[in-house]
Order: structure tokens, then sequence, then C-alpha cells
């Protein structure tokens, strides 16, 4: 059976989201599997590779960091990423935004029928930080979980005690609609010094994107040891404690 199946826009979210919680279940003998939606084209390169190259780098990049987190159900789709500016070398376009919304949610409709995982995580309808792919995706899921004959049991999001408030991106959510849509922790997973190792080591699988590394360490320290999120299905009681134990 699979325990948990994460649903993700770009190679390195499954790392900065739920990194730890991945060893942890690793170490626990329990089932996970992962599907991103892009190869994440749009990122930077850092002249590790040209630009026509970036996508073959950054799947390869994908595998390397979940192998060192022990997940081996991987599926990598190829959806375009949204690109907000002309400065990367490529044209703007809208991401999973401009896709066939029924075809792809088709098709994770036929994975969640075929993989029957117990849970299912995934970003919040804010996208966590107003991206556009992170919001599609919530869109997404919720969808093809309406749909599918396989009934989830509990869904999560990916939550943080305090919403991003950095200055708005052109095609994001504003700041005040980020806030506005925030959904606090309703549980979290504390790491341990052998895993906190772990989800360094699977960070530091993303070369092209170590700038992004970085900016993560900085901005949300507290989550390399301390994952949070919301469960949304069934509804979290708004009245009970957040919970500092395993929750799959």
């Amino acid at each position: 059976m699979i325990e948990l199946l994460l649903i993700v826009p770009h190679p390195d979210d499954e790392v900065f989201g739920c990194g730890g919680l991945f060893a942890k279940m690793a170490a626990a003998g329990r089932k996970v599997a992962t599907l991103t939606l892009t190869k994440g084209g749009a990122g930077l390169t850092l002249e590790l590779c040209s630009r026509e190259e970036i996508e073959v780098f950054r799947e390869a990049e994908l595998r390397a960091s979940l192998d060192t987190l022990g997940v081996k159900e991987i599926h990598i789709w190829d959806y375009p990423d949204y690109v907000p500016d002309d400065k990367r070398g490529m044209d703007l376009r809208p991401g999973l935004s401009g896709i066939d919304s029924d075809e792809i949610v088709a098709r994770i409709v036929e994975l969640l029928d075929r993989l029957e995982p117990k849970t299912v995580l995934t970003f919040p309808p804010n996208g966590a930080n107003g991206h556009p792919d992170h919001v599609m995706t919530n869109k997404f899921v919720l969808q093809a979980i309406e749909q599918a004959k396989h009934k989830v049991e509990k869904l999560y999001y990916f939550s943080s005690s305090e919403p991003y408030s950095a200055l708005s991106r052109e095609g994001f959510l504003s700041a005040e609609e980020i806030i506005k849509q925030q959904l606090y922790p309703s549980h979290y997973i504390e790491l341990n010094v052998h895993q906190l190792e772990q989800k360094l080591a699977a960070m530091a699988q993303h070369k092209t994107q170590a700038l992004s590394v970085l900016s993560f360490m900085r901005i949300r320290a507290k989550r390399l040891h301390l994952e949070s999120f919301y469960r949304a299905l069934p509804e979290t009681n708004k009245d009970q404690d957040a919970k500092t134990v395993m929750w799959l």
C-alpha cells in the first residue's frame, strides 16, 4: 500500500516541503510515491548546463534527491512551468495555468486509482508563496480527489505559522491574498539529527537551484528541522492542538 502520495509542480518542492517526513517514513518502512508535474525548465542554470539541458539536469537532480530520502515510486511529468519574465532567456509562458485542466486532472485521477494512496500531500490553495504553479496544483489535486474512484483517507497541505510576505511578483498572488488564504499548521514533524542530515544531503542534490536552496535555508530556517502541515481532509478541528507526532 502507498501510504503517502506527494503531488507538486517542481523539482525541489519535495525536499523543501517534506524531505524530513520522507526520511522518517523510509526509516519506518512506509511506502511513499511522488508526482512532479513539470521538469522545472524555468529554473536557473547557474551555468552548470545550457538552457536547453536544464530539464534533463533537474530531472536527474530530483531523482538523486528522492533516492537520498529513500523514495522509490517516482512519477515525473513534462508540463510547462511558469516563466515570469524574459530574464532567463526564455519566452514568457503561463505554466500550469495555461494547460488543459481536464487532461491533467484525468491523469491524476488515473494515478490515484492505480496507486490507491492512503494520504495525499500537496500545496495549499494560496500556493504557500503565491506561485501560480503551486496554486494550480492545488486546484488540480482537489478536482482529481473528487473525481477518483479511490477515496483518499487524508489530505494534507504544506503549511507555515508565518505566511509568506515578500513583495508580490508578476503572476503570483499578492502578499495580502496569501495572508487572507493562509491555513496555519495543524500537525508537525520534528526531525532527529540523522533525518536532518538526510534532508540536507537531498537538498544538496539540486545543484542548479543552489540559490533557491540558500534562500530557503535563510527564510525558512525553522522548517529545516520542524516540518509543518495542515490537514484538509478530514477537516481539522480549529480548537485541536497541533500534533508533534507522526500523523500518517
